[in-house]
C-alpha cells in the first residue's frame, strides 16, 4: 500500500485549479495539495456549456451557488439545441431532464411513437419549450438544470477561494526527473525542487509529467480538430441570452454559441486538413453579420485522442493531457470533474494499492472516454448536408455498437427501449434514445405495451397537461437571474 501524504499538481488553467479545489477543500485536512501555476498564469473564457454534474461538484467543494453564479458569468443551461443537424431544416433538441409516467415502466418516448403525427418529439420533451421562451422552470432548477458559464472567470473564481488552503508556487517547470513511470521530482526555473507522492499533470497538450507516447488517435471515430472561438457583444440580451446551448450544422462543420451573463461565447468547429483557417474565418464573420472579425477569432487546434494510461506510476493525468474529444456535447469540463471523482475514491483513506488501483482507475477513464467519444460519433450520422467536411463524414462515419444497439431496439416494436446504460458509461441510453428519435429517418410505433393502454395513455395525457401548466407559469431567466442573484 502506498500512503499520500503530498499530491502535486502542475497547471494552473481549468483542469488544475478544479483538481486543486477538490482535494484541498474536501482533503486540505489530510493531504498536504500543491498547485504550480505558470509565471505568468493565462485566463481564457470563451465561454463553456455545463453538464448536469456541475452544481453538485460546486456544492461538493463547499460552494453555495448564490456564491458563485455571478462570479463566474452563469446562466442556466437547459439543454443543447442542434439547428441543421442531418438536415439543414431540421432542428434537434437534447434535453437535460428525462421523465416517466409516473410509476409506469414505459419509457415516455416509447409512448410518443404512437403520437408522432400528433406532437413533435422536442415539444414533449421536459424544459424545452419554456428554454425556447427564454424562461425557467423553478420546480427543476436544483436537479434538472445545468450551467452556462465563463471558464477564464471559473479559474478566477477557484483560485481566489484555493489559493490561501493549498500551496500555491508561480513558476514555470524547467525540468521532469523521472526514473521509469514515476516522476523523482521537478525542477523550477526558480531552481527549487518539488517532490511528492503523487503528481497531477494538469500541463494540457505539453504533458509534461504523463508523456506523449502512449496516446491514442481518435480521429478515425472523431471528425473535428479545430475552432476559431471569439468573443460577441449583445445586442439584444432579452432574446440572445437564452437558457440553452445553441449548437448549428454549418458547412464547414458546426457553430457553438454560449451566452453567459455579461456576453456571449461562440466558436466555429471544422477540419483544419479539409477547410483552411482563413476560410472558415470568413464565413465565421459572415454569419455574425459582422460583429466578429477574423482578428477577433483566436484558433484552437488539438488531435482527437485520449491517453492509454490515464495513471502511470505516481502520475495521473486530468484535464487535457488525459485527452480531448470534441467540444460537442461539453463533455471537456466533465471529462476533468469524473477525473477527480475517481481519483478520490482510488485516494480514500490517503492510501491506494499500486497493485490493481491504478488499473482500475484507468478503465473507468477510458470507459467515459470511449462512450463519450460513441456518443459524439452518433451526432454525425445520417447527414445530407453538402460540403468537403459533410462529404468526409458520409465516407468516414461507421456506426459504432452502441448505435446499433439502440437503433435496433428504437425499430423493435415488441420491445422497450433501453433507458439506462451500464454504470461506466458517461452517457445513458435515455441520451441517446432521444437523439436518435430526431436523426432517425424513421421511427417504429411501440406496441409492447398496448394491453395497458387505456392507463398508459392517460397518464400520457396528464403529462402533457403538466408540461402546459409549467409552460405557463414559468418565469423569465432576466428576472431570476436579477432578483436571485443580483
Amino acid at each position: 500500500m502506498k500512503k499520500v501524504n503530498k499530491l502535486v499538481i502542475v497547471g494552473g488553467g481549468t483542469a488544475g485549479w478544479i483538481t486543486a479545489s477538490w482535494f484541498s477543500r474536501r482533503w486540505g485536512s489530510k493531504i498536504d495539495v500543491t498547485i504550480i501555476d505558470k509565471y505568468q498564469p493565462e485566463r481564457v473564457g470563451v465561454g463553456e456549456a455545463t453538464l448536469l454534474s456541475f452544481p453538485s461538484v460546486m456544492q461538493k467543494m463547499g460552494f453555495r451557488v448564490e456564491d458563485w453564479v455571478k462570479r463566474i458569468d452563469a446562466t442556466f443551461k437547459a439543454g443543447i439545441l442542434f439547428p441543421g443537424w442531418g438536415r439543414e431544416d431540421k432542428v434537434i433538441w437534447h434535453p437535460f431532464g428525462f421523465t416517466s409516467i409516473g410509476d409506469n415502466k414505459v419509457p415516455m418516448y416509447d409512448i410518443w411513437s404512437n403520437y408522432q403525427s400528433k406532437y413533435d418529439v422536442k415539444e414533449i420533451s421536459p424544459l424545452y419549450r419554456t428554454a425556447m421562451g427564454n424562461k425557467i422552470e423553478l420546480d427543476y432548477i436544483k436537479d434538472t438544470y445545468a450551467y452556462q458559464i465563463d471558464c477564464g472567470k471559473l479559474v478566477t473564481f477557484l483560485h481566489d477561494n484555493c489559493n490561501k488552503i493549498c500551496n500555491y508556487i508561480q513558476s514555470d517547470v524547467k525540468t521532469v526527473v523521472k526514473v521509469d513511470d514515476d516522476v523523482e521530482k521537478i525542477i523550477l526555473e526558480d531552481g527549487s525542487e518539488i517532490k511528492a507522492d503523487l503528481f497531477i499533470d494538469c500541463t494540457g497538450w505539453n504533458q509534461l509529467l504523463i508523456g506523449k507516447e502512449d496516446n491514442v488517435d481518435l480521429s478515425d471515430r472523431l471528425f473535428i480538430d479545430s475552432a476559431l472561438a471569439a468573443r460577441v457583444k449583445y445586442e439584444n440580451p432579452d432574446k440572445e441570452m437564452h437558457p440553452y446551448t445553441d449548437c448549428q450544422a454549418m458547412e464547414h462543420g458546426w457553430r457553438w454559441r454560449i451566452p453567459t451573463r455579461s456576453r456571449i461565447g461562440t466558436g466555429y468547429c471544422f477540419n483544419k486538413n479539409i477547410t483552411s483557417p482563413d476560410e472558415v474565418a470568413k464565413q465565421f464573420s459572415e454569419h455574425w453579420n459582422g460583429r466578429i472579425k477574423p482578428e477577433d477569432m483566436r484558433l484552437l487546434d488539438w488531435k482527437p485522442q485520449m491517453i492509454d494510461k490515464f495513471w502511470k506510476g505516481n502520475v495521473v493525468s486530468i484535464g487535457l493531457s488525459a485527452g480531448f474529444i470534441e467540444p460537442l456535447e461539453s463533455t471537456g469540463l466533465a471529462m476533468m470533474i469524473r477525473g477527480c471523482e475517481y481519483l478520490e475514491e482510488s485516494l480514500y483513506g490517503c492510501i491506494y494499492n499500486p497493485v490493481f488501483e491504478p488499473d482500475i482507475y484507468n478503465i473507468r477513464m477510458k470507459a467515459s472516454f470511449e462512450t463519450a467519444v460513441d456518443y459524439v460519433n452518433m451526432h454525425y450520422s445520417y447527414s445530407e448536408r453538402k460540403g468537403k467536411f459533410w462529404d468526409y463524414v458520409r465516407l468516414s462515419h461507421e456506426k459504432s455498437g452502441m448505435q446499433i444497439l439502440m437503433e435496433n431496439q428504437i425499430l423493435d416494436p415488441n420491445n422497450e427501449t433501453l433507458q439506462t446504460d451500464k454504470i461506466s458509461s458517461f452517457f445513458g441510453g435515455t441520451n441517446w434514445h432521444i437523439w436518435l428519435l430526431q436523426l432517425m429517418p424513421e421511427i417504429t410505433k411501440k406496441t409492447y405495451w398496448y394491453p395497458d393502454t387505456v392507463d398508459i395513455l392517460s397518464r400520457f395525457e396528464k403529462y402533457i397537461q403538466t408540461l402546459d401548466n409549467n409552460v405557463k407559469e414559468a418565469t423569465p431567466q432576466k428576472i431570476l437571474l436579477k432578483e436571485w442573484y443580483g
